[in-house]
């Protein structure tokens, strides 16, 4: 099979990464199958390793060959399923001898044994803790003592399997030492019954040459005492059948000119109308070439006025779309033009809001710190020791206490007032004021970043439309390309149909004038055999009246 290859075990080559395992039963001696995928070869490798001989066998397939082997098969026929092809194949893997050496075969069919999934322990129980040296020498003992049982038992198995081995060979050689024995016998026997029939043959042939050499003495005397008696009426007969033969070979003669004339004049005939036929077909054949000019012609001018109308419309499809976008632009700059008058007065109307706002919410603090009353100073107890150093403010800040009151009514609050009312107008501007300057120049960025977006999609659009019109052209060119080629083809189909017609014509004009040949061969042979009758009746009738005139 294609895609096949049966290769020896070859630890040095890579036969890829493991991808599926599964246990099976080989002839009373259970293997691990193995599935390797090797994707930088592109091949799959099935491997079995027996676990009491230690046999190993391998079977390789490339991609091809093995999605070859799942055609047939709807579920495994995706490659994806790997797990199900591996199973497929495994359970069907056997161990097969051929010329006395074992190899691994793939079966048409499931084999009797079932492949198994291989069980794993999992259920070791691990030493944990602290160990000592004995405990560690007696599981080191175990250990060496488990490799070589296990190295015993291989060994007596291979001593056991080598012992039947030689045992069915020596029953083999026995075997065949016996059959030889007796095919020797045979032989034997054969050769002296053949002796036996040769000489009874040799024997029988003397007897039967001594009776036929005594019958042709007898008649070899009768023929020449019959010979002397039937010269003279062979001349007169001789003389009357070669007048008889002399008017048969004119009849004869004639009926031959007459089918040599009748031949000539159908040949003629055949010639005549193979050339008849000829010219009918070229004829055909230059009106049909005129005819498929004529529609290409046609299709062509068709398609010309078709591609205009397009390119027409689409044109002015643009144009208009072109026209539009002006008219949106120049509208847009009407609407900016009569808007941005409503948007300064409106922007200054904004702008004396949030300044009367601030100037309102500036009073009302003013006023609230007018009204408010100084914080009392606690000048006794543990906390006024810890403040000794605020003890003279606190002195300095007592005697004035009733007076300071009016003082700061009257003269901090005009300074306060004085400062704010006269120095925040002049001087600190006022908070949340807009500029109109700057939302101008936004309004002019956005417009000029939506006009180069337009100019953008604009390029792209006819960048797009040139690739559509490419595309477009090598669409025709392709089209005009397959309609050619396929008038090419009906051409020819219907050339080589014109061309098998004529040819069965012939075939048929060929084995009628077969027919007719035969029919004259059969007339001529029955000539002569009316000819050979005559000359037996002949022959007949003198021996009757030579026994009549004996």
């Amino acid at each position: 099979m294609a895609g096949i290859m049966e290769e020896e075990p070859d630890d040095d080559k890579d036969k890829g990464e493991l991808k599926y395992q599964e246990s099976k039963q080989f002839n009373s001696e259970w293997f691990i199958c193995s599935a390797y995928d090797n994707t930088t070869s592109r091949r799959v490798t099935f491997e079995i390793y027996g676990l009491d001989t230690q046999d190993m066998f391998l079977k390789t397939w490339d991609y091809a060959g093995f999605d070859n082997l799942f055609r047939f098969n709807a579920e495994l026929m995706n490659p994806n399923r790997k797990e199900g092809r591996f199973h497929y194949i495994i359970e069907r893997l056997s161990i097969v001898t051929v010329n006395k050496k074992r190899e691994l075969k793939l079966m048409p069919e499931p084999t009797d044994e079932v492949p198994e999934l291989p069980v794993y322990e999992t259920n070791r129980k691990i030493p944990t803790g602290r160990m000592d040296l004995k405990e560690r020498q007696r599981l080191r003992e175990q250990m060496d003592m488990l490799d070589i049982r296990r190295a015993e038992n291989i060994a007596k198995k291979r001593q056991a399997t080598r012992q039947r081995v030689l045992q069915h060979i020596m029953q083999l050689k026995e075997e065949d030492k016996r059959k030889k024995a007796e095919q020797d016998q045979k032989i034997e026997e054969e050769r002296l019954l053949r002796y036996k029939l040769k000489e009874e043959q040799e024997k029988k042939q003397r007897e039967e040459e001594a009776r036929l050499e005594q019958m042709k003495k007898l008649r070899r005397r009768a023929v020449e005492s019959r010979e002397e008696s039937t010269e003279e009426r062979d001349e007169e007969e001789y003389r009357r059948l070669r007048a008889r033969w002399r008017v048969k070979d004119a009849e004869k003669a004639q009926i031959l000119a007459d089918l040599q004339a009748r031949k000539a004049k159908e040949r003629e005939e055949t010639m005549q109308e193979e050339q008849r036929l000829k010219e009918n077909l070229e004829q055909v054949a230059a009106r049909r070439e005129a005819a498929h000019e004529a529609r290409a012609i046609r299709v062509h001018k068709k398609e010309a006025a078709k591609i205009k109308a397009i390119l027409e419309v689409k044109l002015e499809r643009e144009r208009m779309a072109k026209l539009g976008k002006e008219r949106n632009k120049a509208y847009l700059r009407t609407l900016h033009a009569e808007r941005q008058p409503l948007f300064k007065a409106q922007l200054a109307r904004t702008q004396e809001r949030i300044l009367a706002a601030e100037a309102e919410q500036e009073a009302y603090v003013n006023y609230k710190e007018r009204r408010a009353l100084p914080k009392k100073v606690k000048t006794k107890g543990t906390s006024a020791r810890s403040r000794s150093k605020e003890a003279p403010a606190v002195a300095a800040l007592k005697p004035g206490k009733k007076s300071g009151r009016p003082k700061s009514k009257g003269g901090e609050g005009t300074e306060t007032e004085g400062g704010t009312d006269g120095e925040k107008p002049d001087h600190k501007p006022p908070k949340g004021a807009i500029d109109s300057e700057k939302i101008l120049d936004a309004v002019e960025a956005k417009m000029r970043k939506k006009m180069a977006e337009e100019r953008e999609r604009e390029k792209k659009n006819e960048q797009r439309q040139a690739k559509i019109e490419a595309k477009k052209h090598a669409w025709m060119d392709k089209e005009n390309t397959h309609n050619a080629q396929v008038r090419e083809e009906y051409r020819q189909s219907v050339t080589l149909k014109q061309q098998a017609e004529a040819e069965r014509r012939l075939v048929m004009r060929q084995a009628a004038q077969e027919k007719q040949e035969a029919a004259d061969r059969k007339a001529a042979e029955r000539l002569r055999l009316e000819k050979v009758r005559e000359q037996s009746i002949l022959k007949k009738e003198m021996a009757r009246m030579a026994a009549l005139t004996a």
